[in-house]
C-alpha cells in the first residue's frame, strides 16, 4: 500500500555573499526550519541555490550546516545561477559534508533516485546550459512500479511551445510526463498549474529579490493515496497558509 508523503520544496534560495547574503542566509535557515517543524518526508530544492558561482567557503559551509539540520532525504538540482559547467560552484561541492542524506541530480541526460521507505521515486536533469536547446522535461522515464513519481525542472513554463526562450516547460510535456507532483524553480513567484494528473508548482522564493515580493515562501505539498497532490504556499517566519488549487 503506497503511503502519504509531505513535502518541502523551494527553489531559487539566491545564496551570495553580497550586501543581502545575510538576509538570505537567514531565509534559508527559516526554509529548512519549516522542513523540521512540518515533519517533511522530503525535501526538493529545485535549482539556484546559489546566486552565482563566485560564492565565499563560507556560504558554501553555510549550506552544509543546514542541511546538515535535516534528517529526510533531500534532493537537488542546479539552475541557471549556479549551472552545471566548468565553473559551477556545486561542481566543487561534496553534499557527503552535509549527509548522506542529500542526493544530487547531476546527470545532463536525467536521473532518478528511488527512495523504498517513502515510496517514490524523483527525476530531474541536470542544466548544463540555459538556453533553447535545453529541454528541461526530455527523457521523463516511466513510473516505477506502486510508487509516487515525481519531477523536478528548472526551467520556464509558457504556453506556446515555440516560444524563443531558453529551458522551455510546456503544458503537454507536464500533462504526458505521468508525474504526480513536479516541482518547479525558475520564477520567483507562487504559481501552480494542473495538467492531465500532474500538478506542477513554482514555490516562490525563500527571500524577496529586487522588491518583487514582499516575503518569502516555500511550497508544503501532500501526496495522498486516491486523492493525489495539493500544494499550500506557506510563508516563513510566520504562521500564514493560504490554500492555492489549480
Amino acid at each position: 500500500m503506497i503511503r502519504s508523503l509531505k513535502i518541502t520544496h523551494t527553489s531559487d534560495v539566491h545564496l551570495n555573499d553580497e550586501a543581502d547574503g545575510v538576509r538570505v542566509r537567514e531565509a534559508f535557515a527559516q526554509v529548512v526550519d519549516t522542513v523540521l517543524d512540518t515533519a517533511s518526508d522530503l525535501f526538493l530544492i529545485a535549482g539556484d541555490l546559489f546566486d552565482h558561482n563566485e560564492v565565499r567557503r563560507g556560504t558554501v559551509e553555510f549550506v552544509y550546516t543546514q542541511l546538515a539540520r535535516v534528517s529526510c532525504p533531500t534532493v537537488i538540482i542546479v539552475g541557471n545561477h549556479d549551472c552545471w559547467d566548468e565553473r559551477s560552484i556545486i561542481r566543487r561541492m561534496d553534499f557527503r559534508k552535509a549527509g548522506r542524506h542529500i542526493t544530487l541530480l547531476d546527470n545532463a541526460d536525467g536521473a532518478q533516485v528511488a527512495f523504498p521507505d517513502l515510496h517514490a521515486t524523483v527525476w530531474g536533469r541536470c542544466m548544463t546550459d540555459h538556453d533553447r536547446s535545453n529541454k528541461p522535461l526530455a527523457g521523463v522515464p516511466p513510473r516505477r512500479g506502486n510508487m509516487w513519481h515525481i519531477g523536478m525542472a528548472h526551467g520556464l513554463y509558457s504556453d506556446e511551445a515555440d516560444a524563443d526562450r531558453s529551458s522551455l516547460i510546456t503544458p503537454q510535456e507536464i500533462g504526458t510526463s505521468g508525474f504526480d507532483y513536479l516541482a518547479l524553480g525558475h520564477v520567483h513567484a507562487h504559481r501552480q498549474m494542473r495538467h492531465g494528473d500532474t500538478l506542477a508548482c513554482y514555490p516562490g522564493v525563500a527571500a524577496a529579490h529586487m522588491g518583487t515580493i514582499s516575503s518569502g515562501c516555500v511550497a508544503l505539498v501532500t501526496l495522498t493515496p486516491g486523492k493525489g497532490a495539493r500544494a499550500v504556499v506557506h510563508t516563513l517566519g510566520g504562521s500564514v497558509k493560504r490554500r492555492r488549487r489549480a
